[in-house]
């Protein structure tokens, strides 16, 4: 009997110390600033596209043949839709002045196959005088990857009595891997300002009755593969703007009544209220539960984009109860106002949409 006593007391606790252990889950907007800055002095800049690096299976047959001239053609078109998706994001910017697409295929010429090499400053000062341009956004290359299998299969085909009868046949895959790196220079300040790469897989498949006739029947390849590289040049120049993050927080809401109180106000919209409740717990003698509520007001705060309260409130739930979890949070505000202060500064002249 005193053994199942002492259990139901164990449970007991076990439960206490569960539910007031239980958060609920607040998503927090944020604008975070632009992955990429740049100086207010860059007014005019120019656009170079890079090589086409196609990479070649060795197994080279008449089908081999065909597929790699399509791709040659298809990368080459997709390296101009990537620089026009540039072009088109810088143009709507309005702290640019003037966008310029130089047709300059200008790279370095001691290895074109390493994608690390670099223009020299001097070609990118003749380069950016020549077109009277403050910095040069470049297509630094663009490599494609096509692997192509084959496997007997079967597929559907009409008969002479119209009737719908399985045939030997062929599959074929295509499997694209595409990789292109981007990268700002500013001449004035000999300066790579960003380096960035985009990587995507495209992988298209078709039956037919012989391999030739299977890769007819692949729809929307040459369509994918050039508006994947629209997307990139349009993607790549997103990186000059803030954009909007969501962060998901945690909050307490069953340490006491008045928690579970306040919990039912957050749920309802009415966080205000829930903040009263949450004042009147922080002055609760127990430091747990006292901290768990400066913690709630602090995350209230970071939801209400007041950061500096936010931290007040997270010091001194951090003060009352020590611990990893309230520290940890703590850093992430000092990198929330961090960012901020970068997109303040970002934002020192408009960078809203011509």
């Amino acid at each position: 009997m005193r053994r199942s006593y002492h259990r139901i007391c164990l449970l007991f606790l076990l439960v206490i110390i569960t539910s007031c252990s239980t958060t609920r889950n607040v998503d927090i907007l944020t604008i975070e600033p632009a992955p990429v800055s740049l100086s207010n002095t860059i007014k005019r800049v120019g656009i170079i596209g890079g090589k086409v690096h196609l990479k070649e299976e060795k197994e080279q047959t008449g089908l081999h043949q065909l597929i790699s001239r399509e791709n040659q053609q298809l990368a080459k078109e997709a390296r101009d839709a990537a620089i026009k998706g540039l072009y088109n994001e810088l143009t709507g910017d309005s702290r640019f002045d003037t966008i310029i697409l130089m047709e300059d295929l200008v790279q370095n010429e001691k290895n074109p196959d390493n994608n690390g090499n670099y223009l020299d400053w001097d070609v990118v000062e003749a380069l950016c005088q020549r077109h009277k341009v403050d910095a040069i956004f470049s297509m630094a290359y663009y490599d494609s990857d096509t692997k192509v299998s084959l496997k007997k299969t079967t597929m559907d085909q009409l008969n002479l009595l119209r009737v719908k009868e399985k045939v030997p046949a062929h599959q074929i895959t295509l499997e694209t891997l595409i990789e292109n790196g981007w990268r700002i220079y500013d001449p004035s300040n000999k300066l790579l300002i960003d380096e960035f790469t985009f990587n995507n897989q495209i992988v298209s498949t078709a039956k037919g009755l012989d391999p030739y006739e299977a890769l007819q029947a692949i729809e929307d390849r040459a369509k994918d593969i050039v508006e994947q590289g629209k997307q990139t040049g349009s993607s790549y120049g997103a990186r000059l703007q803030p954009y909007e993050h969501s962060i998901t927080r945690e909050y307490y809401v069953k340490c006491t009544p008045i928690f579970e109180e306040a919990e039912a106000y957050t749920l309802s919209g009415n966080w205000e209220l829930a903040a009263d409740l949450w004042k009147k717990e922080a002055e609760n003698p127990d430091p747990k539960i006292s901290s768990k509520a400066c913690y709630n007001l602090a995350v209230l705060n970071e939801r209400n984009n007041n950061l500096t309260a936010a931290m007040e409130w997270a010091i001194r739930a951090n003060t009352k109860n020590r611990s990893k979890y309230f520290a940890a949070y703590i850093e992430a505000l000092e990198y929330r106002q961090q960012q901020n202060q970068l997109l303040h500064l970002q934002q020192s002249e408009p960078l809203t949409s011509k």
